[in-house]
């Protein structure tokens, strides 16, 4: 659980600190990574089943008997809340013949029962009957039990690790990473937004392209109106155990807008804080209008239900930042709300992975509807339903879409002959510090 006392970070921050970086060695990036299956086995071995896993939201599982499962692999993963407020995490595999206990995404137990013999589980996974207790040479009841796991509660998230003997979540996270994502509450948040993409492309295809922005000005040419996403206005910070952070200013177009004069979207984010963005042209005043905006939201937010205001810094009532938490967990934290992009690896195939896309948003009173975080359509204030579909199927937002559309394209030239290593500018320096984390990992 998160502390009993919220975080508040000092309000008068205007960007996240800036953090020491320790100097990169340079590996190279191997192909094999992306495109041998002897690779993708033994980084489940090596990476997945010794870091800490997202395995879903805590407030879908509110009550004791309530569960989730999700999957990592061939592997499939049940939470279940306990009778004293905690979640216990298990394999979902019965320990008679393997079965999985249950298929289905969520629910709430009495007790579990194997569909295949009947075999039945408590709720801490403890086996209360069997047929033909009798039969056995050792009643398995009271003794045999489903193999647990690693699994804490933190943001608002139920994570999981399937090593009995790793770093607690807090510090495999570090101080700092810990306490922004506090700051947050996300345990007051509401997912609406919940879908699962197959994809081809190797799930690193994805990590690597949310630990860099070189490509948002080629690739995402909606966001430059309202968002910095050019390398000199932003900051980048690399941190122990694989992780990062980047912090984007926004509500100030980024270097490659042409105008001097401030459009859409920008115009009306603007105006909905009674901030005339006519007043504001040329380059020179656009810090100034994110200044002004931050004011006016800080003046005026929780009179107008966004009561989460009270506890922001002043870059978080109008920044975005990226939170790559390694290997796989892209938590993009905005005003009102938190984005979840995240690729979970095949359980066989390395050019293939599934790609989850959450959106999380602060409840504000008599809000109904919530603007998409990626450019899709508008969506209503409730708990969303999961939806599994293959990439292009159904959109998963115009952002995310875009970043979709090439993972193919460069898995298939990751898989080339001609394919030389990555030769990258001082920017994409996560993507590097990624690779040489992952190397050590791969290495032990």
């Amino acid at each position: 659980m998160n502390a009993s006392n919220p975080v508040i970070l000092e309000q008068n921050l205007n960007r996240p600190p800036k953090e020491p970086e320790p100097p990169l060695r340079g590996d190279a990036v191997s192909a094999d990574r992306y495109v041998c299956p002897d690779y993708l086995k033994r980084e489940y071995s090596q990476v997945w089943h010794k870091i800490w896993n997202i395995g879903g939201v805590a407030y879908q599982m509110p009550e004791a008997g309530d569960y989730l499962t999700t999957e990592l692999g061939i592997d499939s993963i049940l939470m279940v809340r306990q009778e004293d407020g905690s979640v216990k995490a298990f394999f979902n595999s019965c320990p008679h013949r393997g079965t999985r206990i249950t298929e289905a995404e969520d629910g709430h137990a009495q007790e579990f029962a194997c569909p295949y013999h009947g075999w039945r589980f408590d709720r801490a996974g403890v086996v209360t009957m069997v047929p033909d207790e009798e039969d056995f040479a050792e009643s398995p009841c009271g003794k045999a039990r489903l193999k647990e796991m690693r699994c804490e509660e933190r943001f608002g998230l139920i994570w999981f690790n399937f090593d009995p003997d790793a770093l607690a979540l807090t510090d495999f996270l570090g101080k700092q990473i810990t306490q922004e994502l506090d700051s947050h509450r996300m345990e007051d948040m509401l997912r609406v937004l919940d879908m699962t993409a197959e994809t081809r492309c190797n799930w690193k295809i994805i990590t690597d392209n949310f630990n860099e922005a070189y490509h948002v000005k080629v690739l995402h040419p909606e966001l430059i109106p309202y968002i910095a996403a050019d390398y000199q206005d932003c900051q980048f910070d690399r941190f122990a155990h694989g992780h990062n952070r980047g912090w984007f200013p926004s509500f100030m177009p980024s270097i490659q807008y042409e105008s001097e004069v401030i459009g859409e979207p920008l115009k009306s984010m603007a105006a909905a804080w009674s901030v005339n963005s006519d007043d504001y042209v040329g380059r020179d005043t656009w810090k100034q209008l994110r200044l002004d905006i931050q004011t006016a939201k800080r003046e005026k937010g929780v009179a107008q239900g966004y009561e989460h205001y009270a506890y922001r810094a002043d870059y978080q009532l109008t920044d975005y930042v990226i939170y790559n938490l390694f290997p796989n967990n892209v938590i993009t934290v905005g005003p009102d709300g938190v984005q979840l992009l995240r690729p979970r690896p095949h359980p066989t195939d390395p050019a293939q992975c599934l790609f989850d896309h959450w959106w999380l948003v602060n409840r504000v009173e008599g809000q109904t509807m919530t603007p998409s975080p990626a450019g899709g359509p508008d969506l209503p204030v409730e708990d969303a339903l999961h939806e599994h579909v293959r990439y292009g199927e159904k959109t998963l937002g115009t952002t995310a879409d875009q970043d979709l559309s090439i993972a193919e394209m460069q898995q298939k030239g990751l898989g080339s002959a001609g394919y030389q290593g990555y030769w990258m500018p001082n920017q994409e320096r996560r993507v590097q510090a990624f690779h040489e984390y992952l190397n050590d990992l791969m290495e032990i």
